[in-house]
């Protein structure tokens, strides 16, 4: 199976360590088998009549699962671990966006589509030609910056929510990516100072929560605002892509908000972009009406989670073991810059025993210096410094191969995406970086001006797989081999 869901696994396995790299490829296909939200949401639903029985126990809000009371006024119910929602006499809407999105809207596509009122998904480009559905308008927009696409999704999403009246239903599916899928700047905020903010905060070395503080408080529907345009009962589905699974920066758009005018502040104190922003957006972000603050509470939202970086790390780990790997799981919570990352993974790697494997999942970031340009992606970076530190470092004159058991590092954005580009991400082992050399490739000077996707190229090192429509956070895999 990892033959057809990585399109180059000829090129990638065909050099190099070849056994360990196709094994690699093997423990992250099942990794990425465990989280397609659509398996997992067909499994949750089933229909009886005007009944839809959700399985498992739903998050109210932002805080911990409960178990409600028994009914509710629109006739809800939780038994054990199973929700009955009566749709008798309800309209029914859908709206979504996200890389995660258009296979879970798929199975509501049969289930329910027959129900909609009106429903409508915002999907990245070349996504929808995967989906033939027959009940919710499928729209394409850009991603990771957005443009002109982003806006109509994000105005038609609004358009949905707001003929939705009190009594009434809505289903939402707001996954990974939908913050530049969908976008409605707010009052006195223009499209292109939207994009610009976008583009400074994705270059900060911010993480997705910080981000997030600042996108919410210049947006229309970011922070809740969605929701509460809604003005009925929300189910959402969603998965998660953010270390700790904070709802309000993974599905923001539909749930209620942590965040605040003093938090958007203080990112922009922390990363020095005051004088870099728009001047509307550093105006509105200085002035902070509390009038214009996010929504704190969303009541008649709940929310069930159909994939998660935990379900990802354990099947691939499970794959490895079956495969004789000794696992180990260093944490779902690797953050901070990629190539510090990737570099401490191949350190773990190169004091493990023969014949392990080392899985770690979370999202890391590339800061650019003023007017730097990246090209390539976190998982590319990470993978880059790691083919160089299996070397025994950076230095020119140590590329190559450290010596001891054999070893390949794979880093992958799991939505099959990473940053910027057309691919994944990257694999390497002990003798890429001895490759890229003889390639004529500078290893060094490439990591530091992030142009790590030139790099890999040059080894036949890229990962490529097109859209995988889960996006649960990197995952990041190292593998040690038997010496001989």
């Amino acid at each position: 199976m990892e033959t057809a869901r990585f399109t180059n696994y000829g090129e990638l396995t065909g050099h190099g360590r070849t056994k360990l790299r196709a094994d690699a490829l093997a423990i992250a296909a099942a990794g990425l088998r465990a989280v397609d939200p659509a398996d997992e949401l067909a499994r949750s639903l089933r229909l009886e009549g005007d009944r839809l029985i959700v399985r498992g126990t739903p998050i109210y809000g932002l805080g911990e699962p409960r178990v409600e009371a028994k009914t509710s006024a629109h006739g809800v119910a939780a038994i054990e671990a199973e929700t009955v929602v009566d749709l008798a006499g309800r309209r029914l809407f859908l709206l979504g966006a996200g890389k995660a999105t258009p296979g879970m809207a798929g199975v509501l596509d049969e289930l329910l589509g027959h129900r909609f009122s009106d429903a409508a998904i915002v999907v990245k480009q070349g996504q929808a030609k995967r989906y033939a559905l027959r009940h919710i308008e499928v729209l394409e927009a850009a991603h990771p910056l957005p443009d002109e696409s982003s806006l109509a999704g994000g105005l038609r999403l609004l358009a949905v929510a707001g003929a939705a009246r009190a009594g009434d239903l809505v289903i939402a599916l707001v996954t990974g990516g939908s913050s530049a899928l969908a976008v409605v700047p707010d009052e006195g905020i223009s499209l292109a100072d939207k994009i610009e903010t976008n583009r400074l905060l994705l270059a900060s070395g911010a993480g997705i929560v910080d981000i997030n503080s600042v996108r919410k408080h210049l947006s229309a529907i970011k922070g809740g605002r969605l929701g509460l345009a809604c003005g009925c009962e929300i189910l959402n589905f969603t998965v998660s892509d953010v270390v700790g699974d904070p709802l309000d920066s993974i599905t923001d758009p539909t749930v209620p908000d942590s965040s605040t005018w003093a938090s958007a502040q203080g990112v922009c104190d922390r990363y020095a972009l005051w004088d870099a922003l728009p001047p509307a957006v550093a105006a509105r972000l200085r002035r902070a009406d509390p009038a214009q603050e996010t929504p704190r509470s969303l009541p008649a939202v709940r929310t069930w989670f159909m994939a998660d970086a935990a379900r990802m790390c354990a099947a691939s780990m499970a794959e490895a073991r079956d495969r004789g790997y000794a696992t180990e799981l260093l944490g779902l919570d690797w953050q901070g810059e990629a190539h510090a990352a990737g570099a401490a993974l191949a350190r773990r790697l190169a004091g493990a025993a023969p014949q392990s494997c080392l899985v770690a999942g979370g999202e890391h970031t590339v800061t650019l210096g003023t007017g730097a340009a990246r090209r390539g992606g976190p998982s590319q970076e990470a993978a880059l410094a790691a083919a160089l530190e299996l070397t025994g470092g950076p230095a020119a004159a140590m590329l190559e191969p450290a010596g001891g058991a054999p070893a390949a590092v794979l880093c992958l954005d799991s939505d099959g995406s990473d940053g910027p580009t057309d691919a994944a991400g990257g694999l390497v082992d002990d003798v890429s970086a001895a490759t890229m050399a003889s390639a004529g490739c500078d290893v060094g000077a490439a990591l530091t001006s992030h142009e790590s996707y030139e790099a890999l190229a040059r080894a036949g090192d890229l990962v490529f797989m097109g859209p995988t429509d889960t996006n649960v956070n990197d995952l990041k895999i190292g593998l040690r081999g038997v010496s001989g």
